[in-house]
Protein backbone atom coordinates (compact mmCIF):
# COMPACT_ATOMS: atom_id res chain seq x y z
CA UNK A 1 0.00 0.00 0.00
CA UNK A 2 1.38 3.44 -0.96
CA UNK A 3 2.22 5.84 1.82
CA UNK A 4 0.05 8.92 2.26
CA UNK A 5 1.69 12.20 3.20
CA UNK A 6 -0.46 14.23 5.54
CA UNK A 7 -2.13 11.06 6.81
CA UNK A 8 -1.64 8.36 9.45
CA UNK A 9 0.30 5.39 8.02
CA UNK A 10 1.15 1.98 9.48
CA UNK A 11 4.95 1.63 9.51
CA UNK A 12 7.52 -0.73 11.03
CA UNK A 13 10.42 0.23 13.32
CA UNK A 14 13.54 -0.64 11.33
CA UNK A 15 16.41 0.56 13.53
CA UNK A 16 17.37 2.88 16.37
CA UNK A 17 20.12 5.55 16.51
CA UNK A 18 21.32 7.88 19.26
CA UNK A 19 18.57 10.42 18.58
CA UNK A 20 15.92 8.69 16.53
CA UNK A 21 14.19 5.67 15.11
CA UNK A 22 13.99 4.77 11.45
CA UNK A 23 10.56 3.65 10.31
CA UNK A 24 9.84 1.90 7.05
CA UNK A 25 6.97 0.75 4.87
CA UNK A 26 9.27 -1.85 3.28
CA UNK A 27 10.24 0.48 0.42
CA UNK A 28 11.07 3.82 1.98
CA UNK A 29 12.57 4.90 5.31
CA UNK A 30 11.34 7.76 7.53
CA UNK A 31 13.04 9.66 10.35
CA UNK A 32 11.27 9.64 13.74
CA UNK A 33 12.90 11.73 16.47
CA UNK A 34 12.77 10.39 20.03
CA UNK A 35 10.82 13.46 21.21
CA UNK A 36 8.01 12.62 18.80
CA UNK A 37 7.13 9.29 20.34
CA UNK A 38 5.62 8.94 23.84
CA UNK A 39 7.21 5.55 24.60
CA UNK A 40 10.33 3.60 23.64
CA UNK A 41 9.84 1.43 20.56
CA UNK A 42 11.07 -2.05 19.69
CA UNK A 43 12.71 -3.11 16.44
CA UNK A 44 10.06 -4.78 14.28
CA UNK A 45 7.19 -3.06 16.13
CA UNK A 46 4.36 -1.70 13.97
CA UNK A 47 3.27 1.88 14.70
CA UNK A 48 0.78 4.37 13.31
CA UNK A 49 2.72 7.47 12.28
CA UNK A 50 1.77 10.77 10.70
CA UNK A 51 3.97 11.73 7.73
CA UNK A 52 4.88 15.35 7.03
CA UNK A 53 7.70 17.50 5.61
CA UNK A 54 10.07 19.15 8.07
CA UNK A 55 11.55 22.65 7.63
CA UNK A 56 14.21 21.25 5.31
CA UNK A 57 11.46 19.59 3.26
CA UNK A 58 12.54 16.11 4.36
CA UNK A 59 9.79 13.55 4.78
CA UNK A 60 9.52 12.72 8.49
CA UNK A 61 7.25 10.78 10.83
CA UNK A 62 5.70 11.55 14.20
CA UNK A 63 3.59 9.53 16.58
CA UNK A 64 1.90 12.72 17.77
CA UNK A 65 -1.77 12.76 16.79
CA UNK A 66 -2.65 15.71 14.53
CA UNK A 67 -5.92 17.60 14.91
CA UNK A 68 -6.37 17.58 11.12
CA UNK A 69 -5.06 15.53 8.19
CA UNK A 70 -5.48 15.55 4.42
CA UNK A 71 -8.86 13.86 4.89
CA UNK A 72 -9.84 14.97 8.41
CA UNK A 73 -10.91 18.56 9.03
CA UNK A 74 -11.14 20.40 12.32
CA UNK A 75 -10.33 23.50 14.35
CA UNK A 76 -6.73 24.69 14.56
CA UNK A 77 -5.26 27.76 16.27
CA UNK A 78 -3.28 30.51 14.55
CA UNK A 79 0.12 30.81 16.27
CA UNK A 80 2.12 33.09 13.98
CA UNK A 81 1.81 35.50 11.07
CA UNK A 82 4.52 35.05 8.46
CA UNK A 83 5.03 38.16 6.33
CA UNK A 84 3.61 37.66 2.87
CA UNK A 85 3.53 33.85 3.06
CA UNK A 86 0.41 33.42 5.20
CA UNK A 87 -0.22 32.34 8.79
CA UNK A 88 0.99 29.33 10.75
CA UNK A 89 -1.41 27.06 12.59
CA UNK A 90 -0.91 24.50 15.35
CA UNK A 91 -2.17 21.11 14.15
CA UNK A 92 -1.09 19.17 17.24
CA UNK A 93 2.41 18.12 16.17
CA UNK A 94 5.79 19.72 16.91
CA UNK A 95 5.87 21.52 13.54
CA UNK A 96 3.41 24.32 12.86
CA UNK A 97 1.85 24.23 9.40
CA UNK A 98 1.49 27.14 6.98
CA UNK A 99 -1.95 28.29 5.93
CA UNK A 100 -0.79 29.78 2.65
CA UNK A 101 -1.82 33.22 1.44
CA UNK A 102 -3.16 31.35 -1.61
CA UNK A 103 -6.10 30.31 0.59
CA UNK A 104 -6.53 33.70 2.29
CA UNK A 105 -8.03 37.02 1.16
CA UNK A 106 -5.74 39.36 -0.79
CA UNK A 107 -5.95 42.00 1.96
CA UNK A 108 -3.93 41.13 5.08
CA UNK A 109 -6.46 43.10 7.13
CA UNK A 110 -8.85 40.20 6.50
CA UNK A 111 -6.38 37.49 7.61
CA UNK A 112 -6.86 35.72 10.95
CA UNK A 113 -4.82 36.98 13.90
CA UNK A 114 -2.77 35.06 16.45
CA UNK A 115 -5.11 33.21 18.81
CA UNK A 116 -7.94 32.82 16.30
CA UNK A 117 -9.31 29.32 15.73
CA UNK A 118 -10.22 28.38 12.17
CA UNK A 119 -11.59 25.31 10.43
CA UNK A 120 -8.95 23.78 8.16
CA UNK A 121 -7.89 20.64 6.35
CA UNK A 122 -4.42 19.71 5.03
CA UNK A 123 -3.34 19.82 1.40
CA UNK A 124 -0.20 18.48 -0.30
CA UNK A 125 1.47 21.04 -2.56
CA UNK A 126 4.51 19.64 -4.35
CA UNK A 127 7.00 18.89 -1.52
CA UNK A 128 5.14 20.95 1.07
CA UNK A 129 2.25 20.15 3.37
CA UNK A 130 0.03 23.18 3.94
CA UNK A 131 -3.30 23.93 5.54
CA UNK A 132 -6.24 25.37 3.66
CA UNK A 133 -9.53 26.78 4.86
CA UNK A 134 -12.38 24.32 5.07
CA UNK A 135 -14.97 24.49 2.27
CA UNK A 136 -18.60 23.60 2.77
CA UNK A 137 -18.17 20.77 0.21
CA UNK A 138 -15.55 19.16 2.49
CA UNK A 139 -18.11 18.59 5.25
CA UNK A 140 -19.58 15.09 5.30
CA UNK A 141 -22.55 15.85 7.52
CA UNK A 142 -23.90 18.50 9.84
CA UNK A 143 -23.93 17.36 13.46
CA UNK A 144 -27.30 18.95 14.18
CA UNK A 145 -29.62 21.14 12.08
CA UNK A 146 -30.18 24.80 12.83
CA UNK A 147 -33.60 26.38 13.19
CA UNK A 148 -34.75 29.52 11.41
CA UNK A 149 -34.83 32.34 13.94
CA UNK A 150 -32.14 30.80 16.13
CA UNK A 151 -28.92 32.61 16.99
CA UNK A 152 -25.69 30.63 16.76
CA UNK A 153 -21.99 31.34 17.09
CA UNK A 154 -19.96 30.89 13.94
CA UNK A 155 -16.38 31.38 12.74
CA UNK A 156 -15.77 33.38 9.57
CA UNK A 157 -14.20 31.04 7.03
CA UNK A 158 -14.76 32.74 3.67
CA UNK A 159 -14.94 36.33 2.47
CA UNK A 160 -16.12 37.44 -0.96
CA UNK A 161 -17.44 40.55 -2.68
CA UNK A 162 -21.02 39.51 -1.91
CA UNK A 163 -20.73 38.46 1.71
CA UNK A 164 -19.11 36.11 4.20
CA UNK A 165 -19.38 32.41 5.03
CA UNK A 166 -19.21 31.02 8.55
CA UNK A 167 -19.07 27.55 10.08
CA UNK A 168 -21.09 26.89 13.21
CA UNK A 169 -19.83 24.34 15.75
CA UNK A 170 -22.23 21.85 14.13
CA UNK A 171 -20.28 22.47 10.88
CA UNK A 172 -23.38 23.99 9.30
CA UNK A 173 -22.32 26.57 6.70
CA UNK A 174 -23.98 29.98 7.04
CA UNK A 175 -23.85 32.60 4.29
CA UNK A 176 -24.41 36.26 5.21
CA UNK A 177 -25.08 38.65 2.34
CA UNK A 178 -23.21 41.94 2.53
CA UNK A 179 -26.51 43.77 2.87
CA UNK A 180 -26.95 42.10 6.27
CA UNK A 181 -23.51 43.01 7.62
CA UNK A 182 -22.74 46.13 9.66
CA UNK A 183 -18.93 46.15 9.18
CA UNK A 184 -15.98 44.30 7.66
CA UNK A 185 -14.98 41.00 9.29
CA UNK A 186 -11.82 38.92 9.18
CA UNK A 187 -11.20 35.21 8.68
CA UNK A 188 -11.28 33.51 12.09
CA UNK A 189 -13.54 36.08 13.71
CA UNK A 190 -16.25 34.65 15.98
CA UNK A 191 -19.71 36.12 15.41
CA UNK A 192 -23.23 35.53 16.62
CA UNK A 193 -25.47 35.20 13.57
CA UNK A 194 -29.24 34.85 13.27
CA UNK A 195 -30.52 32.14 10.91
CA UNK A 196 -33.09 33.69 8.54
CA UNK A 197 -33.44 31.17 5.71
CA UNK A 198 -32.55 27.65 4.52
CA UNK A 199 -32.05 27.31 0.76
CA UNK A 200 -32.72 24.31 -1.48
CA UNK A 201 -29.16 23.01 -0.97
CA UNK A 202 -29.74 23.01 2.80
CA UNK A 203 -27.32 25.90 3.22
CA UNK A 204 -28.20 28.48 5.80
CA UNK A 205 -28.56 32.21 5.27
CA UNK A 206 -27.92 34.47 8.23
CA UNK A 207 -28.10 38.07 9.34
CA UNK A 208 -25.76 40.15 11.48
CA UNK A 209 -28.31 42.96 11.84
CA UNK A 210 -30.41 42.92 14.97
CA UNK A 211 -34.16 42.97 14.40
CA UNK A 212 -34.57 46.20 16.37
CA UNK A 213 -32.23 47.95 13.92
CA UNK A 214 -34.52 47.39 10.96
CA UNK A 215 -36.70 50.38 11.83
CA UNK A 216 -33.65 52.62 11.63
CA UNK A 217 -31.74 51.39 8.59
CA UNK A 218 -33.89 52.81 5.79
CA UNK A 219 -36.22 51.50 3.12
CA UNK A 220 -33.54 49.97 0.90
CA UNK A 221 -32.15 47.85 3.75
CA UNK A 222 -35.64 46.73 4.71
CA UNK A 223 -36.18 45.50 1.15
CA UNK A 224 -32.81 43.72 1.14
CA UNK A 225 -33.62 42.06 4.44
CA UNK A 226 -36.98 40.88 3.03
CA UNK A 227 -35.21 39.42 -0.01
CA UNK A 228 -32.83 37.48 2.25
CA UNK A 229 -35.59 36.14 4.45
CA UNK A 230 -37.72 35.09 1.48
CA UNK A 231 -35.06 33.24 -0.46
CA UNK A 232 -33.82 36.06 -2.69
CA UNK A 233 -37.13 36.85 -4.43
CA UNK A 234 -40.07 39.05 -3.40
CA UNK A 235 -43.28 38.97 -5.52
CA UNK A 236 -43.56 42.77 -5.67
CA UNK A 237 -42.21 44.77 -8.60
CA UNK A 238 -42.48 47.82 -10.85
CA UNK A 239 -46.07 47.10 -11.84
CA UNK A 240 -47.33 46.25 -8.34
CA UNK A 241 -50.12 48.35 -6.87
CA UNK A 242 -49.58 50.72 -3.92
CA UNK A 243 -51.68 48.34 -1.82
CA UNK A 244 -49.48 45.32 -2.70
CA UNK A 245 -46.34 47.32 -1.92
CA UNK A 246 -47.68 48.55 1.41
CA UNK A 247 -48.75 45.04 2.38
CA UNK A 248 -45.25 43.70 1.61
CA UNK A 249 -43.09 46.51 3.00
CA UNK A 250 -45.29 48.94 4.91
CA UNK A 251 -44.13 51.82 2.67
CA UNK A 252 -45.63 53.94 -0.10
CA UNK A 253 -45.10 53.18 -3.77
CA UNK A 254 -42.98 56.32 -4.06
CA UNK A 255 -40.71 55.25 -1.23
CA UNK A 256 -40.55 51.74 -2.69
CA UNK A 257 -39.51 53.02 -6.13
CA UNK A 258 -36.81 55.25 -4.64
CA UNK A 259 -35.46 52.37 -2.56
CA UNK A 260 -35.38 49.80 -5.36
CA UNK A 261 -33.94 52.44 -7.72
CA UNK A 262 -31.03 52.90 -5.33
CA UNK A 263 -30.52 49.14 -4.98
CA UNK A 264 -30.64 48.73 -8.75
CA UNK A 265 -28.00 51.46 -9.27
CA UNK A 266 -25.78 49.66 -6.74
CA UNK A 267 -26.12 46.46 -8.77
CA UNK A 268 -27.74 44.54 -5.93
CA UNK A 269 -31.10 43.62 -7.45
CA UNK A 270 -32.96 42.81 -10.65
CA UNK A 271 -36.32 44.58 -11.07
CA UNK A 272 -39.20 42.96 -12.95
CA UNK A 273 -42.86 43.93 -13.30
CA UNK A 274 -44.09 41.56 -10.60
CA UNK A 275 -41.00 40.77 -8.56
CA UNK A 276 -37.54 41.88 -7.46
CA UNK A 277 -34.61 39.48 -7.27
CA UNK A 278 -31.45 39.75 -5.16
CA UNK A 279 -28.36 39.40 -7.34
CA UNK A 280 -25.73 36.82 -6.38
CA UNK A 281 -27.99 35.32 -3.72
CA UNK A 282 -27.43 31.57 -3.16
CA UNK A 283 -30.86 30.08 -3.98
Amino acid sequence: MAIKIGEINELTVKRETDISYTLTDGYQDFFLHFNQTPNPLQIGEKVKAFLYYDQKKRLCATLEQPFITATKYGLVKVVNIHGDAGVFVDIGISKDILLSKDFLPASKKLWPIVGDEIYCILKLKSDQLVARLLNKNDVDEIKSPLAIGSEVEGIVSHISDIGIGLFASSLAYIFVHKSLMRKTYRIGEKLTVKIININKHNDYNGSLIEQKELARIGDSQIILHALQVRGGVVPVGDASTPEEIFQAFKMSKGAFKRAVGLLYKEGLIIIEDQRIILKDFQP
